[in-house]
């Protein structure tokens, strides 16, 4: 015979079996046993919980000859057959790759006849969210008043985009994730079907990871059997599947409580050694920030957390050492760290930066940051512990790079448009940026997000603009603004500031430096610039001796009369006088 999968070897024959879903298969055996089965069942939950189980264990039990307490018995020819497959009144159907139209035609087509050899003729269609609309439409009827030998079930994982037209013809039945004691218990009861050998540590690891689904907890049961052998310790399994386990995470949430970066980074390079997933550890890492945060606000943690009481133990110690503001703001810099780690290349440098601001919150502005900071303050004032400023340390004369240019005081420095041209240094930067931006990635390969970025200018030199969702690459591209300074000093012969802000912050003061032009280009009306620019047709003209118009009288009037002149006529009046 050849192979089966463990979860498929071991998959349940009866409802009893059938693990965590107490509330569902009780209901079903009750209606087996008074002969109220119905014509159609809707089952809903997430992947593994054993929907398409419970779906198979029901036509059996609905057909059976000799069905107990509502279960089938799979001994009479009915089970076997149903089971291996011989006997065709049971259809399976994936609505994934089936989702037609004419499929679903198929069905209602074959749904008239009778069953053969069994009582029902029961048709399973998985993941029925997948049907088209016209589908739906189609099955609809048949739903509604189908055949007194037919009998629908439903399966899906996403029961909301089902059409509550066919939610209302069906018996819904929503199967719940599974505890972890459970998984444990069922996974003992198939370790030692199989022969395995598995320390109670590695149970409880396997269910973590198994997150609610019995098949997920069972197929990485086989998958570790497969490297190590029958024989799993919480080790052995931590090695096979390329997790970090929790030591490592106790130890992250120690150094930021102790701000100490240089164990962070420590810690990071012995996962990257021993080749452990490092978005598996920020993940895991979210999740121990979690449970502190349930150690912290509840009395009885152990109720709500899948762990072992020594594992509780430590988590309330380091929860006791660990500010609630803190935790939140470990839980938002790490999330959004992830989010963002999603659209690099190497997200460890995002992991490790996210990492370092939280032992340095001196240097995050958000409002989770400020208020760590003033946990921490409240908490020396109330011990009485002298605060103590500590004074800024002498950076070095001699720099390979030119320090970077302080931030100013406000984001935006403003500049006259008028007074500049395309030769000062901010416009020529800012027209430069995309050789700028290329040179210094290949000058400077750990320099990230910098090309493409749209640019401005200020009174300062040119600033990179981000959106509130880009917050740790502008963080990385802040700290790293010396090189983009070194490389637009080399590409347009000037030192000028680059800075970085989000564009909510200066849409209003955004600047068109490809309209910027040279002002001595611009067409002046002045008789100066067209004689110089047409010296044989212009002369230059007396403006003393203009003759204004005197629109009133139609007549001509001197505007201007030299002192001669005016001399001249008043002796000639005094003469007619």
């Amino acid at each position: 015979m050849a192979y089966q999968a463990i979860y498929r070897k071991w998959r349940p024959a009866v409802f009893e079996d059938v693990v965590g879903q107490r509330h569902i298969t009780k209901t079903l055996q009750n209606q087996i046993e008074t002969g109220k089965v119905s014509h159609a069942y809707l089952f809903c939950g997430t992947r593994g919980t054993g929907k398409t189980t419970v779906a198979k264990i029901l036509a059996k039990a609905i057909n059976c000859e000799n069905p107990k307490n509502g279960s089938p018995c799979n001994e009479c020819a009915v089970c076997r057959g149903i089971a291996d497959g011989s006997i065709m009144d049971v259809f399976e159907i994936d609505a994934a790759s089936n989702n037609g139209v004419d499929n679903i035609r198929e069905i209602i087509e074959d749904a008239r006849y009778v069953a053969t050899e069994a009582k029902y003729r029961v048709y399973i269609i998985d993941e029925v969210h997948m049907l088209s609309q016209g589908a739906f439409n189609a099955l609809l009827k048949t739903l509604e008043e189908p055949p007194e030998h037919t009998v629908f079930i439903l399966a899906t994982t996403e029961a909301h985009k089902v059409p509550q037209t066919i939610l209302s013809r069906c018996q819904r039945f929503d199967f719940k994730r599974i505890k972890a004691e459970d998984i444990i218990r069922r996974m003992r009861e198939i370790a030692m079907g199989e022969g395995l050998s598995v320390t109670d540590d590695a149970f409880r690891l396997l269910a973590q990871l198994a997150d609610g689904s019995m098949r997920d907890g069972l197929t990485i049961l086989e998958r570790c059997v497969s490297e190590t052998g029958g024989n799993l310790t919480y080790e052995a399994v931590s090695s096979a599947l390329g997790i970090a386990g929790n030591m490592p995470i106790f130890a992250m949430a120690d150094a930021v409580n102790e701000q100490n970066s240089a164990e962070i980074f420590s810690i990071i390079e012995r996962l990257m050694s021993d080749g452990r997933d490092l978005n598996n550890f920020i993940d895991n890492l979210i999740g121990h920030y979690r449970n502190l945060l349930i150690c912290k606000v509840t009395d009885n943690p152990e109720n709500m957390l899948d762990r072992e009481g020594e594992e509780i133990i430590k988590l309330k110690a380091q929860a006791e050492r660990t500010a609630f503001e803190k935790i939140s703001n470990a839980i938002t810099v790490l999330s959004s760290a992830k989010n963002e780690a999603k659209w690099v290349k190497e997200p460890r440098i995002i992991y490790e930066l996210a990492l370092i601001k939280l032992t340095r919150p001196e240097f995050d502005t958000s409002y989770d940051a400020l208020s760590d900071r003033v946990a921490v303050l409240e908490k020396k004032v109330a011990e009485g512990i002298k605060i103590e400023v500590k004074k800024e340390e002498k950076e070095p004369e001699k720099k390979p790079l030119k320090k970077p240019s302080k931030p100013s005081a406000q984001l935006f420095v403003p500049i006259d448009v008028n007074k500049i041209t395309p030769e000062t240094p901010c416009v020529m930067a800012a027209r430069s940026w995309d050789k700028i931006s290329r040179q210094t990635v290949r000058k400077y390969p750990y320099v990230t997000g910098i090309e493409g970025r749209r640019v401005t200018i200020d009174g300062e030199g040119i600033i990179l603009i981000f959106d509130k969702k880009e917050a740790m690459s502008k963080d990385l591209v802040n700290n790293r603004r010396a090189e983009i300074e070194d490389v637009t000093e080399q590409v347009i012969g000037t030192h000028i500031t680059v800075k970085t802000a989000f564009f909510d912050d200066i849409e209003d003061n955004i600047i068109d430096f490809w309209k910027i032009t040279d002002k001595t280009d611009k067409n002046e009306s002045s008789i100066e610039n067209l004689g110089e620019k047409f010296p044989e047709l212009v002369e230059d003209i007396d403006s003393s001796e203009f003759v204004g118009y005197e629109p009133q009288n139609d007549s001509f009037q001197q505007s201007e009369i030299d002192d001669d002149e005016e001399e001249f006529l008043e002796e000639n009046e005094s003469e007619g006088e």
